[in-house]
C-alpha cells in the first residue's frame, strides 16, 4: 500500500507499510484517510482538512509506530486551512475567511510552519483592518475599535490601522485614547516614510483639539482651551491654533499672551485682509483692554473687512473714537 502525494501543498515521499508490524487494519485506516485527503485537497479543501484531522487522530491511537505518518498529516494542515481561508475570501465570506486564517496561523505555530504562519498573519491583519474600516464607515465605532485592535495583534506596524482607530475614538469623544492611537500612527508612519498618513494623523489631532478648545472658550473655560491648543502645537503650527490661543488668552484677560499668539497667527494666516480680519479684531480687543488706544485703533482698522467690518468700525467710531 502506498501513501499518495498531496500536490499543491508540499512534497511528500512514498510511504510503504510493507515492513510495519502492528494492527494492519488500524494503520490501513490512517493511510486511507490520508490518501482520501490527497484526493480532495484541490477540489474540496474543507473535506481534505477533516480527513487529515481524522488521520492524525487515528495515528495517535496507533502510537509511536504511526508517528511518521501523523507528522506528515499534521504538516499539511496549516496550508490546507490557508487554502480554505482563501476560498472563503474569494466567496466574500470575510468572517469565515478570518476563522480559517486563524486556524491556519495557530496550526502553523503548533506544527512549525513559519511560511504559512507569516502568510496567515499578513492576511489576518489586512482583513481585520477591512472589517474595522467597514464598521467605522457604518458608524459602529466601538466595533471598529475591536476589529482594529485585532488587526494590530497581527500587523502591529501599520500606521493606517492606528490612524483609523484614532478617528473612531474621536467619534466617541475619547481624547486620551485618540491621542494614544494617533501618536502611534505618527511614529509608525514616520518610520515607514509615509508622509501622507503622518500628515493626516497630525491634522486630525489639530482639528479635533480646535473643536474642543472652541467649545471651552464658548463655555468661558479659557484655561482649558489653552491646554487643548498647547497640545495641538505638538502636532504642528497653523494659524487656527494660534488664533484660538488668542481667544483663550483674551478670555483669561492675559492680554500680552493674547497679543503674542495673535502675532504668530498673522504670520501663518493667508495673506488676505479678509482672512486676517478676525486676528486683528482680537488684537484690537487686547490692546484696548491694555489701554493702548493707538495700537487698538490700528488693529481694528486692519480688522474692518468681511464679517468683521461692522464690529470693527463700531469700535473705531464709537468706542475708541479713533482719528
Amino acid at each position: 500500500m502506498k501513501i499518495k502525494l498531496i500536490s499543491g501543498v508540499t512534497l511528500l515521499f512514498v510511504f510503504s507499510l510493507a515492513t510495519i508490524s502492528l494492527n494492519a487494519q488500524t494503520l490501513d485506516d490512517v493511510v486511507s484517510k490520508y490518501n482520501a485527503a490527497a484526493e480532495f485537497v484541490n477540489s474540496d479543501a474543507i473535506k481534505a482538512a477533516g480527513l487529515l484531522e481524522e488521520a492524525v487522530d487515528l495515528a495517535n491511537k496507533v502510537g509511536a509506530e504511526a508517528d511518521e505518518l501523523r507528522i506528515m498529516a499534521e504538516s499539511q494542515l496549516p496550508a490546507v486551512y490557508f487554502k480554505i481561508a482563501g476560498q472563503h475570501q474569494k466567496d466574500g465570506d470575510i468572517d469565515a475567511a478570518i476563522e480559517a486564517f486563524r486556524k491556519s496561523f495557530d496550526l502553523g505555530l503548533e506544527y512549525n510552519d513559519p511560511h504559512t504562519v507569516s502568510r496567515s498573519q499578513a492576511n489576518l491583519g489586512r482583513l481585520y483592518l477591512m472589517q474595522g474600516n467597514n464598521a467605522y464607515r457604518g458608524g459602529e465605532n466601538e466595533k471598529a475599535i475591536e476589529y482594529l485592535k485585532n488587526s494590530v495583534n497581527f500587523d502591529p506596524e501599520n500606521a493606517k490601522t492606528f490612524l483609523l482607530m484614532g478617528l473612531a475614538y474621536r467619534k466617541l469623544e475619547n481624547l486620551e485614547e485618540m491621542t494614544t492611537a494617533m501618536d502611534q500612527s505618527i511614529v509608525l508612519a514616520q518610520n515607514a516614510d509615509d508622509n501622507q498618513t503622518k500628515a493626516t494623523a497630525e491634522k486630525s489631532m489639530r482639528d479635533y483639539l480646535a473643536v474642543r478648545a472652541n467649545k471651552s472658550i464658548q463655555a468661558n473655560k479659557g484655561a482649558e482651551a489653552v491646554e487643548f491648543m498647547q497640545l495641538a502645537l505638538k502636532y504642528g503650527e497653523e494659524a487656527q491654533t494660534y488664533f484660538l490661543l488668542t481667544l483663550a488668552y483674551n478670555n483669561l484677560k492675559q492680554w500680552d499672551n493674547a497679543l503674542e499668539a495673535a502675532e504668530k497667527a498673522l504670520v501663518l494666516e493667508n495673506d488676505t485682509p479678509t482672512d486676517k480680519a478676525k486676528i486683528y479684531f482680537e488684537m484690537g480687543n487686547a490692546y484696548r483692554e491694555k489701554g493702548n488706544t493707538a495700537e487698538a485703533c490700528k488693529a481694528f482698522k486692519n480688522a474692518a473687512h468681511g464679517n468683521y467690518a461692522e464690529s470693527a468700525n463700531y469700535q473705531i467710531q464709537h468706542v475708541l473714537k479713533c482719528q
